[in-house]
């Protein structure tokens, strides 16, 4: 797991984070409380932000993995750029509405860190590992089928569920506030 702010790397270690693949309410109310509440220095963890959008959307991923979906979609509907786009596209599959989530992934079309991601995924999902990249539409056709009653699919989205937020979160954060150097 990368490493973040204090915040941020206690925050993910929430056993309950993005374990459902639609929720109807957050993790209990004082967690995304905490988000909206905390400043971004202390978000940052004192570091320089170097893309005020792109650490917004650090905020906005938080939210998404504390199943706040509202307070999510009120930061990702005021990205238009790619990552903002696809980051809306995994609100609305968590919501649930999944052609609204096609249409997102859509717009965002094919991020750099596509690679990288369809790399940890095939790690974790024999059907992601047959595709040649990351493939947002397969997630949400396979979320679509356990919402409506494939049960046996749900580890599977929930692994791949974890994997995205992950290397999205890593991409949004090396963007977000300005690196060490090597």
């Amino acid at each position: 797991m990368a490493s973040y702010s204090d915040f941020i790397d206690r925050l993910l270690l929430n056993p309950d984070l993005l374990r459902k693949l639609t929720p109807t309410e957050p993790l209990g109310w004082e967690l995304p409380a905490k988000i909206r509440d905390t400043s971004d220095e202390t978000l940052s963890g004192g570091k320089e932000i170097a893309d005020a959008k792109m650490f917004t959307l650090v905020r906005g991923a938080l939210f998404c993995a504390a199943d706040a979906l509202d307070a999510a979609h009120r930061i990702f509907q005021d990205e238009p750029g790619d990552l903002g786009s696809y980051w809306h596209g995994v609100m609305h599959r968590r919501e649930g509405d999944f052609d609204n989530a096609r249409y997102w992934f859509r717009r965002a079309g094919h991020l750099p860190i596509f690679a990288k991601m369809h790399e940890a995924a095939a790690q974790v999902s024999a059907n992601m590992a047959r595709q040649p990249t990351w493939d947002a539409y397969l997630l949400t056709g396979m979320c679509e089928q356990a919402k409506f009653g494939d049960r046996e699919a749900v580890p599977e989205c929930v692994s791949l569920q974890r994997v995205e937020f992950d290397e999205l979160l890593a991409y949004c954060w090396r963007k977000g506030v300005v690196q060490p150097a090597p």
